[in-house]
């Protein structure tokens, strides 16, 4: 398929039931969990997604808990019989038990294998035997041409699907496909049909004063914006974008709204919607973009919904680096490579630790957003004394939080 034909018929795909060992997924870089025990998984090699139902789950957690895996290579090898590197595609908490799912690729029996493996608080790692599972799956038919490459020989076909997210009974998948306007955004009904629908996206990118129709979103998340069902995108360089939902039908070229210029030299990783309460219990709802070469950026959603209401940005910033539009609060979340939404207490993140190489699973106390562990600094000396005021009673409040979080019981890590 050449990738300077015209846009193919929007929506097509072919759905397929029940797969079969030789359709397992070729790759597994993106997870998503849907309604009745369904887990989506993006196979960008193939060019298809396919929904698992995964064996019945157990019960809730009696209480909210902290993850605190420091290096879950040797857990995760170990389970899956694997020597070498591991890479680690995504990111996904079940809404019942609260395990994490996570995708790898490592060298199994000598083959380069993709697998699903669940992890829970205390370390436990089972490997999902997708093969076992009942399935279904579509299989996009304008993908990516092969033939074109990036930079390292890097396939067009590894942004056929960029992310996922499942909102109000549909799966939406943002990538690549061919023709003039290659930035694609697909809404598909499940229960998988027999239709779906897929729309080419133009944005205005502030940085590059120009508007832009081939880079895809990178990472997206469906939320309600004063009553519109509003898709929160986000790109590389990093312009934030808001596309209504209902703008989404089949075969329309689409306008998104640039809300916000966060920064160049930048790849978002995640975007991801959460609920999270003040000391006091009130609950505000936020949106967080976790990057991967600057800091996150958390932003209420009482401040996206009034950017998505205004006019948007359609001028260049001042210079390299400015940033422009909807204000966010820059978040210490350094090494983190994927984000979930945990429960109500807590956000759990796969993180590198920038010192070993070690891979972490490790959750972050909503408010606070970093790991007390992670550093030594003025407070955490045996003889030092709280002052008598409001502001040092907050952070004692939050250091004996974080420190019960963390699990250790001394005031200096070891």
């Amino acid at each position: 398929m050449n990738s300077s034909s015209l846009l193919l018929a929007a929506g097509t795909f072919s759905l397929t039931t029940g797969l079969a060992s030789a359709d397992a997924p070729q790759s597994a870089s993106l997870l998503e969990f849907g309604p009745d025990n369904t887990l989506f998984v993006a196979d960008q090699l193939s060019g298809a997604v396919h929904a698992f139902t995964l064996p019945q789950s157990g019960e809730p957690p009696e209480q909210d808990a902290a993850f605190n895996l420091l290096d879950l290579n040797p857990l995760v090898s170990a389970v899956l019989g694997a020597t070498g590197r591991l890479v680690y595609g995504d990111l996904a908490v079940h809404p019942v038990t609260r395990d994490a799912y996570v995708s790898v690729t490592g060298m199994i029996d000598g083959v380069e294998t993709v697998a699903v493996v669940s992890i829970a608080r205390d370390g436990t790692v089972e490997r999902i035997d997708l093969e076992a599972l009942s399935s279904t799956s579509f299989e996009l038919e304008d993908t990516a041409d092969d033939d074109v490459t990036f930079w390292q020989d890097i396939p067009a076909a590894t942004l056929t699907i960029t992310d996922l997210d499942y909102a109000n009974g549909e799966l939406f998948v943002s990538g690549i496909s061919t023709g003039e306007f290659a930035s694609t955004l697909r809404r598909v009904p499940f229960p998988f049909e027999t239709t779906a629908s897929s729309s080419s996206i133009e944005i205005y990118h502030a940085a590059h004063n120009q508007n832009e129709t081939r880079a895809p979103i990178r990472a997206m998340t469906v939320v309600d914006l004063d009553g519109v069902q509003t898709a929160v995108a986000a790109y590389t360089c990093t312009p934030l974008v808001t596309i209504p939902v209902d703008t989404l039908v089949d075969g329309a070229h689409v306008t998104g709204k640039t809300i916000a210029e966060l920064g160049y030299g930048n790849t978002p990783l995640d975007v991801i919607s959460f609920d999270a309460a003040d000391p006091q219990g009130n609950v505000s709802k936020y949106v967080l973009v976790v990057n991967r070469e600057m800091d996150a950026d958390l932003v209420t959603l009482s401040d996206l919904s009034a950017a998505a209401a205004g006019p948007g940005l359609s001028e260049p910033v001042p210079y390299l680096g400015a940033t422009s539009g909807v204000q966010t609060t820059p978040l210490p979340l350094s090494g983190v490579r994927h984000v979930a939404d945990q429960d109500a207490q807590f956000l759990l993140a796969l993180r590198r630790d920038l010192d070993t190489g070690a891979m972490e699973l490790v959750s972050f106390r909503k408010g606070s957003f970093f790991r007390l562990s992670d550093f030594i600094s003025e407070y955490n000396f045996p003889d030092y004394a709280y002052a008598d005021d409001p502001m040092s009673a907050g952070v004692r409040m939050f250091q004996n939080m974080l420190k019960v979080d963390e699990g250790f019981p001394g005031q200096i890590r070891q």
